[in-house]
């Protein structure tokens, strides 16, 4: 990747860049695999981004020989996505760190499942906040039939400057993906209830780029009675463009992966010498099906669509 800040996954990311803290992408995104796979664009500014949003496009057509050209145009409206910060602050009372041995250790023992929580929290955000609204808002949902709470199962192909994750490389210069930084200097400070503490604060400023409705679809109300068929998917997968299969994702909740075993099962050829079924894909079409329990476990409340 070079020295300059390009687009990669976390994990390329902090490869290249956080020296400092090297085993922290591990941790974010141990139960977060959206957010591993999610690839980031440097955004413009050090806490937005400014990026251009086609409006209409002139092309080329065909002119008899020796006409003269058509002209080609192309008209875009200048938009802006601030980033968000991904991060919390740690606090430990001035007893509670002696018992651990000090506030460094008890920390440095709290911080793991610090940054796993806010890996899961930034993907549970980048679900329910951005990826299923902006599907809802350009109309590229289909409804899959349940009536009341279920599961949810979205389409995404991921371009450079038009749907990808944002992330300001002025945080990857601190050696982490997220930055680590003592409150009051390291030294003692009263908390809310006035009991003298230790604190740290985690800082990560990330975004999301959703500049292109084409690129997105979903499949909404689904449940064991109500699953969706095989066109269904099929025109998801159409409906975001998903022509290379190595950028498109099927993102789901394992148990509505499960809903979809069926499809092969029907499929499936077994005689008396059969020991072993397998009913499971990991694939559809060649587009990868990447589950995450940071979907809501068949409780997202009905929509009407």
């Amino acid at each position: 990747m070079g020295k300059d800040f390009l687009m990669g996954t976390l994990k390329e990311l902090s490869n290249e860049h956080c020296k400092k803290q090297p085993h922290q992408v591990d941790t974010i995104t141990e139960e977060a695999p959206i957010l591993g796979i999610l690839p980031l664009a440097p955004s413009s500014h050090e806490l937005w981004h400014n990026h251009e949003e086609l409006s209409g496009v002139q092309g080329a057509g065909w002119v008899p020989m020796n006409a003269p050209l058509p002209a080609m145009s192309v008209s875009a409206d200048i938009k802006k996505t601030d980033l968000a910060i991904l991060g919390g602050e740690i606090e430990v009372p001035q007893d509670r760190a002696k018992a651990f041995g000090g506030k460094e250790k008890y920390f440095a023992k709290k911080l793991p499942k610090t940054q796993r929580e806010s890996g899961m929290s930034a993907e549970t955000a980048i679900i329910y906040n951005n990826f299923l609204p902006y599907a809802h808002e350009h109309n590229k949902v289909v409804d899959a039939g349940a009536s009341g709470d279920g599961y949810s199962m979205i389409a995404v192909t991921f371009t450079q400057d038009e749907l990808c994750g944002l992330y300001s490389p002025a945080g990857f210069k601190m050696g982490a993906i997220m930055d680590v930084e003592p409150i009051n200097n390291g030294g003692l400070y009263k908390d809310k209830d006035g009991v003298l503490v230790y604190g740290i604060a985690l800082k990560a400023y990330m975004g999301l780029l959703l500049a292109n409705p084409k690129k997105i679809a979903a499949i909404r109300n689904i449940d064991k009675e109500h699953k969706p068929t095989a066109d269904m998917i099929d025109n998801m997968l159409a409906d975001c463009r998903a022509s290379n299969s190595s950028n498109t994702y099927i993102f789901c909740h394992p148990k509505c992966q499960t809903l979809l075993n069926e499809h092969k099962g029907k499929s499936m050829q077994t005689t008396t010498d059969t020991k072993n079924i397998n009913r499971t894909f990991t694939h559809w079409n060649g587009v990868e099906i990447q589950t995450s329990f940071n979907f809501m476990d068949g409780t997202e409340q009905h929509v009407d669509l």
